[in-house]
């Protein structure tokens, strides 16, 4: 998403709607979470730090209708809006259905907001289709035939590909602090398999998600990937929101890739501000998933391929993995 510049009533309009969403039209109190919440949107995203939160008061959807009238700013605050039901750990179906109040009031529509709607009701194979079929085709470019094609190729990957595998183990011997050495540390020092490895996620779904966590310099811990998808989805031109929402999802409301239910995923993991910070990095960012070929840029610097796309106070987190993915140690991540 391409960062807007917003005067301080718009953003009171959009605190006032999320506030007016998260406190359940003003039936229930607004919890530390949600308030860390809107001070990072303040902060980082509307750049207002001096707006006292204290003072805007819960605002419902005729109002916000009347207030924003640039559209612009008002399908960007829509989707941001979207937000608001995942701050708790528990996805609200009440606040979800006040959302879609807010867009009924202004006569607009939205795939995050179709996305929540089946989420917060619990229909996720509903979710997850509509996930694959706006966000797959930026992944995996070309016409259905060209599509599937690659999928069984994929397929195959993930039961081992020994020449794929070789291609991603020759990058150990690429120099220390290129593209490549750094994509090969990243994933021995977390025991987790290279592209073309038994038990692997295969290169297309999986290279560029590990190259924003390598680039944008975000650890694999649960707060790491929350942050990782948040940077992913404002750097994005199109279903950034619903990018941004997959870490969520996963790593904080416990939902989503979760197998219906047989594996446990982790819950409670937001940092509000680092999602925020995290959210408007990636809208200074040019996105990594629009056409970029990773693979020519292996012998590239880290620090070359971050400058080329406006990534900036990156930690180098190749060498650093959580404690619990040391390599060797059990991944939960998986």
């Amino acid at each position: 998403m391409h960062p807007l510049k917003w005067s301080p009533e718009e953003t009171k309009a959009v605190i006032a709607a999320i506030k007016h969403v998260c406190t359940e039209a003003q039936a229930i109190p607004l919890l530390p979470i949600h308030v860390s919440f809107l001070e990072g949107f303040r902060d980082y995203i509307f750049q207002h730090p001096e707006l006292d939160l204290a003072t805007v008061r819960p605002m419902p959807p005729a109002d916000f209708a009347a207030r924003m009238t640039d559209p612009q700013h008002r399908s960007r605050a829509l989707e941001y809006l979207t937000l608001a039901p995942y701050i708790q750990p528990d996805v609200s179906p009440v606040q979800a259905d006040l959302v879609a109040a807010f867009f009924r009031a202004v006569g607009e529509k939205s795939d995050a907001m179709t996305f929540l709607n089946n989420v917060a009701h619990h229909h996720m194979l509903m979710g997850q289709l509509c996930l694959g079929r706006k966000l797959l085709p930026h992944l995996l470019p070309g016409g259905p035939v060209v599509q599937m094609t690659r999928a069984l190729r994929m397929l195959r990957e993930s039961r081992g590909d020994p020449k794929i595998a070789a291609q991603y183990q020759a990058l150990a011997d690429l120099p220390v602090g290129s593209l490549g050495n750094a994509f090969y540390r990243f994933h021995r020092n977390r025991g987790f398999a290279l592209p073309g490895e038994i038990g692997c996620v295969p290169e297309e779904l999986s290279s560029l998600h590990d190259l924003t966590h390598l680039l944008a310099g975000y650890n694999t811990d649960s707060a790491g990937e929350i942050a990782a998808q948040a940077f992913a989805g404002g750097s994005m031109k199109a279903h950034g929101m619903m990018a941004a929402m997959t870490g969520l999802l996963s790593f904080h409301n416990g939902l989503l890739f979760d197998a219906g239910g047989r594996f446990a995923l982790p819950k409670g993991n937001l940092e509000p501000h680092a999602f925020a910070r995290a959210f408007a990095r990636g809208m200074e960012s040019v996105s990594l998933v629009d056409g970029w070929d990773f693979q020519k840029d292996w012998e590239t610097p880290v620090a070359e391929v971050r400058a080329r796309f406006r990534i900036a106070d990156a930690e180098d987190v190749w060498d650093k993995p959580p404690a619990e993915q040391l390599a060797g140690a059990p991944n939960p991540m998986v």
